[in-house]
């Protein structure tokens, strides 16, 4: 998730979907239709590990095969912002996305933050990339799960409060993370499964709160952990079923996130079902 401590967010100006023959005016549409979207969010948004990224995002790595990427070339919103970063934590939200992606205009937001925070990072090098011994894996997952019962809520509170105050008139979907690891014992997994046990476990700690701050705020989660069932890391069937990119010793920081099929087949169809 964190793959990047001091990249700058890349500002993406506001796109405007048109017919082939040129941009639609602002005034094509009454008002009441617009749809204005801003996408927000860390590399669960921004599409790392999805590949064909975005030379102009630098650091952030915007792929075009990225979820609000897809939803919005096949809605075709008027105005499309896409201020998603790699890497970003929730005070990068709150200090550079929302000001740069979010006004009284935006009309729906989504938006995948709180991971980083957790330091999901972390535990993912420690537990699975170096396979550190089970004392220091278990040492940085429980310190991960203190982050999220102590100081998680209160940084996502603020966030989405940002969020609110800056759009005050969006409705703004708030997505969780996948399941990285399948259970069970396939052949050439190569992670124990009591690491890949204890990595979902903590994903679904952050759900849980990510999902108790967005309702509190108003907001809607969406779920994507059935969408992703049976396609996490050591799927039965092996890496032709897996929707989560495995290790890169060349690339880590596209390791353990949604590929393109993940994007495309997982979370879309969740975030398409969400808006309706």
């Amino acid at each position: 998730m964190r793959h990047q401590l001091l990249a700058a967010l890349v500002t993406v100006p506001l796109i405007t979907f048109g017919t082939g023959t040129g941009a639609v005016p602002a005034t094509a549409r009454p008002a009441a239709t617009q749809v204005n979207y801003a996408a927000l969010g860390d590399s669960f948004s921004s599409g790392s590990g999805a590949g064909d990224y975005d030379p102009d995002s630098g650091l952030c790595r915007r792929s075009a095969n990225s979820h609000p990427i897809l939803w919005a070339r096949a809605n075709r919103p008027d105005g499309f912002r896409y201020e998603a970063c790699g890497g970003a934590v929730t005070d990068d939200v709150v200090a550079r996305q929302v000001p740069d992606a979010l006004d009284g205009d935006t009309t729906l937001v989504t938006v995948t933050i709180g991971g980083n925070d957790a330091g999901f990072e972390a535990a993912v090098v420690n537990c699975v990339v170096v396979g550190s011994e089970a004392e220091d894996c278990n040492r940085v997952l429980d310190e991960a799960g203190r982050f999220v019962d102590q100081r998680l809520p209160g940084k996502l509170a603020w966030t989405y409060g940002a969020i609110r105050d800056a759009a005050p008139a969006a409705e703004v979907l708030v997505s969780g993370y996948p399941h990285l690891f399948e259970p069970g014992h396939p052949f050439g997994c190569g992670v124990a499964e009591w690491r890949r046990d204890r990595m979902n476990l903590l994903a679904d700690h952050i759900n849980t709160v990510i999902r108790e701050q967005a309702e509190n705020a108003g907001f809607r989660y969406v779920d994507v952990r059935d969408a992703f069932a049976g396609h996490g890391v050591c799927a039965p069937g092996g890496i032709q079923r897996e929707w989560i990119t495995r290790i890169m010793p060349t690339n880590t920081w596209q390791s353990y996130h949604p590929n393109r099929r993940g994007q495309s087949s997982g979370y879309l169809p969740a975030l398409s079902a969400a808006i309706g």
